[in-house]
């Protein structure tokens, strides 16, 4: 589904990161045991933020994917599968995978 409104994108990834992570904290309610995987330069297993989900019943993530202005760049459906395939080899498994993105919205894009 893509967004009505377009917001002015963070000036860095990580400052989008942590957006994500009040955002979605706010959405779960779970604003005391939201946390983001991993550390920069690490490999994350296609986690990026992520909590338990009363709502869900186990874990759910939010994989943030930064994306600068330059050549307009997109998220790829070839992104989105590696990072699902990495994400299903997660421990504790994971109940629902989200993918966030400062890409600009694209209505002819096919995923």
């Amino acid at each position: 589904m893509i967004a009505q409104t377009q917001l002015k994108k963070p000036s860095n990834w990580q400052d989008f990161e942590k957006l994500c992570k009040l955002l979605w904290g706010e959405i779960w309610t779970c604003e005391d045991t939201i946390k983001r995987h991993g550390c920069q330069g690490r490999n994350q297993h296609g986690v990026g933020v992520f909590s338990y989900v009363e709502k869900y019943g186990g874990y759910c993530d939010i994989q943030c994917k930064g994306k600068d202005d330059y050549a307009n760049a997109q998220l790829t459906e070839g992104e989105i599968d590696t990072e699902i395939e990495k994400a299903l080899g997660f421990e504790p498994e994971l109940k629902l995978l989200i993918f966030a993105t400062t890409a600009n919205k694209d209505a002819y894009a096919v995923l």
